[in-house]
């Protein structure tokens, strides 16, 4: 999951080198282009461009595969990641197609949407908004392996702990009256309740009605976050970064009226039962496994009201 703030796992800030967690993000993205179930195969075939060469062998090696995924893995995890990449795929290219005129992925680590749906993105102009190292890898990642980018992407290097992010969309290029997508994916659990409501905030005035957000985000209930597996899985996000404590969540149940209150509407909100059956689901009517109970996804559109910088 992609840092927008804060520090990496070894305490070292995401602007002194490339981001660690986006690169955990592209390896299971990886691993699951590689899924032998074709019905459930990770959509991200570039994925595997962006990653070191030790990241590569669960690739090569289906022994090697099935151990990772049996040691190195919380069960949930990779389904969750499997269903979270093909939503926002569906979303993306649905407005691609549609020909929005803006796209805006926040703190976009490897995303490779742009790339992989270069041919939809003639109409609409493309914003990735990332902390400068991990920026700088990608862009050279891309060059290396001659990948085209579409024309009208714009890399704008971020740090989003000082950096006012209306300032940094405007200053790219970002036009208020067009109306624009956000994909805003694998990064609420780490920021604080103050940061999300100021991205919130900042998105909304600067975009129109008909503009959205997708991202994901931690429900929370009482109940599960007793549950063994959960316990295990934020025990594990903390050990593996711990310099990104998991801060932010939504009481469950309480999505509409926290959307509603800052100037968004719910489209569509996916949990874990939802997310089984449109994505996680085999041709025999069985499912490879559950996503853990904790993460939702969410779609919202802006309201319409007056908007001011």
């Amino acid at each position: 999951m992609s840092e927008t703030r804060g520090t990496q796992g070894n305490g070292r800030s995401v602007q002194d080198g490339p981001s660690e967690t986006a690169m955990a993000t592209a390896t299971m993205r990886a691993m699951a282009a590689c899924d032998a179930r074709e019905e459930i195969r990770g959509p991200d075939f570039l994925a595997e461009v962006f990653l070191t060469e030790d990241r590569r062998a669960p690739l090569r090696d289906p022994t090697v595969w099935q151990w990772v995924m049996k040691n190195k893995i919380v069960p949930g995890a990779y389904e969750f990641m499997i269903a979270r990449t093909v939503y926002f795929d569906h979303l993306v290219r649905d407005a691609l197609a549609r020909r929005l005129p803006q796209l805006v992925l926040l703190g976009a680590g490897y995303d490779s949407r742009p790339y992989r749906f270069r041919e939809l993105a003639a109409h609409t102009t493309i914003f990735e908004l990332d902390a400068a190292p991990t920026q700088a890898r990608k862009k050279d990642v891309l060059r290396t392996e001659s990948i085209a980018e579409p024309a009208h992407l714009v890399f704008a290097p971020t740090d989003f702990a000082r950096d006012d992010l209306r300032g940094v969309l405007l200053q790219a290029g970002f036009a208020r009256d067009e109306r624009a997508l956000f994909v805003w994916e694998g990064v609420t659990y780490y920021l604080t309740s103050k940061a999300v409501d100021e991205t919130l905030g900042a998105i909304r005035a600067l975009s129109p009605a008909g503009s959205s957000i997708c991202f994901d985000y931690a429900s929370l209930l009482a109940e599960t976050l007793v549950e063994e597996g959960i316990k295990k899985l934020r025990e594990l996000m903390r050990s593996d970064h711990p310099g990104e404590p998991t801060k932010f969540g939504i009481p469950k149940g309480e999505l509409a009226e926290f959307l509603s209150t800052r100037g968004y509407e719910v489209i569509e909100n996916l949990g874990p039962s939802e997310i089984e059956a449109r994505y996680l689901t085999l041709r025999d009517g069985s499912t490879i496994g559950k996503p853990p109970a904790l993460f939702s996804l969410v779609h919202a559109a802006m309201v319409a009201t007056e908007r001011r910088l």
